[in-house]
This record gives structure tokens, C-alpha cells and sequence, in this order.
């Protein structure tokens, strides 16, 4: 669930992004929005959901806001599910970092033998 909801983050703030590259290429003088890669463009970042209001597309503000307020949901949702869970510091020397790696090391080895014992009978 944790990652769907990081996942589902992302995916809003590309789209602000998006909606926000869009917005920058409106400006630009000389593109035309009926050619068709820039009428997707406009089409896909929401600039037709509403008309123009004295001159001013208004659409890409609301969405950007509505975004903005769908990923700050979902952080809260995602601290409120991991509110419990705290980051678990370990600090280690050089040699104790080393001599725990050789143990997981061993570990494994062990773990494949026994599976490779269970395989064969």
C-alpha cells in the first residue's frame, strides 16, 4: 500500500509538471495549438476544461491546485500509515561493518546448502 501510494504521488506530480510545461509553451508565439502534437498537448494538460475568462486561461491553476491538494493527501495518508514505523539508525566501524557482512555472507551459504540438501532429498 505504501508504495502504491508513493507511486500514485509521483505520478500527480509529473502531471503537475506537465500541465506546467504546457503552460510555458502557450506562451511561446509562433506554435500553433491546432497542429496536432501541441493540440494533444493542450488537450491532455486540461487547457479546454474551461473557457478563456477575459483573456486568461484559468484552467491550468485549477488544476495544478487540485493536484497540489491530491499529493498533499497523499503524504498525509502515507505518514499516517507509517506514523508508527521510526528509522532505525545503526552506526558501525569500518571492521564491525566488515565482519557483519562476512557473517550475512556465511548465512547465505548456509541457507543455500539447506535448500540445496531439501532439493536433493
Amino acid at each position: 500500500m505504501n508504495r502504491f501510494i508513493l507511486i500514485l504521488d509521483r505520478i500527480v506530480n509529473l502531471y503537475m509538471y506537465y500541465v506546467g510545461i504546457a503552460c510555458l509553451l502557450s506562451w511561446v508565439p509562433n506554435i500553433n495549438p491546432d497542429y496536432p502534437f501541441f493540440h494533444f498537448i493542450f488537450l491532455t494538460s486540461g487547457f479546454y476544461i474551461l473557457p478563456p475568462f477575459l483573456g486568461f486561461l484559468f484552467a491550468p491553476i485549477l488544476i495544478m491546485t487540485l493536484c497540489a491538494l491530491i499529493s498533499a493527501g497523499l503524504n498525509k495518508l502515507f505518514l499516517k500509515l507509517n506514523k508508527n514505523k521510526k528509522p532505525q539508525i545503526i552506526v558501525l566501524s569500518p571492521e564491525e561493518f566488515f565482519a557483519k557482512m562476512e557473517q550475512e555472507k556465511l548465512n547465505e551459504d548456509t541457507n543455500k546448502d539447506k535448500e540445496e540438501n531439501n532439493d536433493s532429498n
